[in-house]
């Protein structure tokens, strides 16, 4: 069975491309200054594969508790869970960032 193209799975998964977007929209932080509007655009311009991915490290870092409830667990693995400026630091990282360190650190404690 041939493997589906990221349209594909967009078109089967949301219906459109827009509604993808839409969906991101709620689950991405927009940058600094930056319009609803003007990220629905920005997004509307980026590649599917790209859109899909962003919505995979929305949904876990949602399912996780949030981009704030992933950064303390991750400080809590380092052992700097008190060290509120340090929480705040991580907070600023992107959310891939902290998804990967959050895997990388849950896998090292477990071992």
């Amino acid at each position: 069975m041939a493997q589906s193209t990221p349209l594909q799975i967009v078109k089967e998964k949301f219906g459109s491309k827009d509604k993808l977007v839409e969906t991101l929209i709620g689950l991405l932080e927009t940058a600094e200054g930056e319009s609803k509007e003007e990220f629905s655009e920005r997004l509307k311009r980026v590649a599917n594969a790209k859109l899909l991915h962003l919505h995979a490290v929305g949904e876990k870092v949602k399912g996780l508790g949030g981009k704030e409830a992933v950064a303390k667990k991750v400080a809590e693995f380092m052992g700097h869970a008190k060290d509120q400026d340090f929480v705040t630091k991580l907070g600023t990282r992107s959310m891939s960032s902290l998804l990967d360190m959050h895997g990388r650190l849950s896998r090292a404690k477990k071992a």
